[in-house]
């Protein structure tokens, strides 16, 4: 077979100019599409609106109140005589505010009792999760 003298001086080249690019677009999609990504520990509740909604970034536990009444412990369902003791076990210095999340069609009622059980812990932060008013 003859070959040509161009032929001998072109050396087969692979360009990794375009794969580099690919890569970081896959980098950069995951890293945008984690930022959407979050781990919320509550029971679906409609909760009541407020005004004066904050933000809280900090480490808690959800004590939540569905519709039904039914009441749940970090997504864990328990009754209100069990709670207080299950409470003082996930509660410690660094993790001591306590979130209530109660669904506003609930009885005033029981969402004072479960208050009641709450204030009765030493050293526990409560507050009470509302929807900001948009």
């Amino acid at each position: 077979m003859i070959y040509l003298k161009e032929d001998i001086e072109n050396k087969n080249k692979i360009d990794i100019l375009p794969m580099i690019d690919i890569i970081f677009s896959i980098l950069a999609f995951l890293i945008i599409s984690s930022l959407y990504l979050t781990r919320v520990e509550t029971i679906s509740v409609d909760l009541p609106k407020a005004s004066y909604s904050i933000d809280q970034n900090n480490k808690f536990v959800n004590v939540s109140i569905d519709k039904s009444g039914n009441l749940f412990l970090n997504k864990i369902r328990t009754d209100l005589q069990d709670m207080k003791v299950k409470l003082i076990n996930l509660t410690n210095e660094n993790k001591n505010l306590v979130v209530l999340n109660a669904d506003k069609n609930i009885s005033h009622g029981y969402v004072i009792s479960v208050l009641d059980v709450l204030r009765s812990i030493d050293g526990l932060r409560i507050g009470l999760s509302t929807k900001s008013i948009d």
